[in-house]
């Protein structure tokens, strides 16, 4: 694996993209103006270095960046089904499943404590790098990205060394079962994500672990709200459902 610059590029960038390929692990090659595909032809796929994010060029030539563009556009909005299943006082969140950042993002402009865990290395390194340096002149949502707490973890092994109680809910979006055509960033971030499917002993952990309630989002034809016996919230016209179990009713 490697990492290059973009075709504008200077002396700032390339060091930082050299400083980079050491803390990745990954070998350093300068682009000498390169097409993309002859990049993928020559290295496969890549970590790509901007001025102002670091970006991930699939072998299909799609591109994984962060951006909090369909976050945004639920923020503004003047209901959000996931952030009215959370209440209205402030919580501590764990997604763990943190893919793009849009659920957590969204969670944490409502005011919430959010920790989000991405098993991907790849994903992680891209999204929680785009949420330490994006910037907005919408301070407010600067804040909301910069709050967010990272991760780099598969849920389980993370949730089996958190002490019981340790968050007030537990969110997972697992990849879905079934496809949704939506942005490009979706489609760039499908080779890459954990394909894995929720489980009892992911479900058991996250009831020990979780104060009030565990929420997952699927689509709706998925089953996964029955086989966990989740309780479904229908949303007419939408393809995602959300599924919410409450811990504080004695379940």
């Amino acid at each position: 694996m490697i990492i290059t610059t973009s075709l504008r590029e200077n002396e700032a960038l390339i060091v930082r993209a050299q400083e980079l390929a050491h803390e990745l692990g990954v070998d350093y090659q300068p682009r000498r103006k390169l097409s993309l595909a002859k990049c993928l032809e020559r290295f496969g796929a890549f970590y790509l270095l901007y001025k102002d994010r670091l970006s991930f060029v699939n072998e299909d030539g799609s591109e994984l960046s962060f951006h909090p563009d369909t976050a945004v556009l639920r923020i503004k909005a003047p209901h959000d089904a996931l952030v009215n299943l959370l209440g209205s006082s402030s919580k501590s969140i764990l997604d763990t499943t943190m893919g793009l950042a849009s659920d957590s993002l969204v969670m944490a402009a409502a005011g919430n404590k959010v920790t989000a865990l991405e098993s991907q290395e790849v994903i992680f390194q891209v999204v929680s790098r785009g949420l330490a340096t994006y910037q907005t002149d919408d301070k407010q949502l600067e804040k909301a990205i910069r709050s967010i707490k990272t991760i780099k973890s598969d849920s389980l092994s993370f949730l089996k060394y958190q002490a019981d109680h340790s968050f007030d809910i537990i969110y997972a979006d697992p990849m879905f079962s079934e496809t949704i055509k939506e942005s490009e960033n979706l489609q760039a971030i499908k080779p890459l994500a954990n394909g894995s499917r929720l489980t009892e002993e992911w479900l058991n952990e996250a009831k020990r672990v979780a104060r009030e309630k565990i929420i997952i989002k699927a689509h709706f034809r998925d089953t996964v709200f029955e086989e966990l016996g989740f309780e479904r919230q229908i949303r007419p016209n939408q393809k995602l459902h959300y599924g919410v179990m409450d811990l504080s009713e004695g379940h």
